[in-house]
C-alpha cells in the first residue's frame, strides 16, 4: 500500500479546465431544480389534493346530514 501511495504522490495531475466550476454548478443546479420539482409534484400536489378530498368529503356529509362528520373516524 505504501508502494501505491508514493506513486500516486508523485503522479503528475492536470489542471481542471477554465469553466470547470461552471460546468459544475450548471449539471448541480440542474439536477437539483429536477429533484425540486418532482418532490414538489409528488408530495406537495399529492398532500394538497388529499386535503382538499377531506374538505369536500366534510362539505358533502354536512350538506345531506345537516352536521359535520364525526372528528372520531
Amino acid at each position: 500500500m505504501k508502494d501505491f501511495l508514493d506513486r500516486l504522490a508523485n503522479m503528475e495531475v492536470h489542471e481542471p479546465p477554465s469553466d470547470f466550476n461552471r460546468q459544475l454548478h450548471e449539471r448541480v443546479n440542474r439536477t437539483l431544480v429536477i429533484q425540486h420539482v418532482i418532490d414538489f409534484f409528488v408530495g406537495a400536489i399529492a398532500w394538497s389534493a388529499v386535503q382538499f378530498f377531506h374538505a369536500t368529503i366534510g362539505w358533502l356529509v354536512f350538506t345531506i346530514m345537516g352536521k359535520f362528520p364525526d372528528r372520531d373516524r
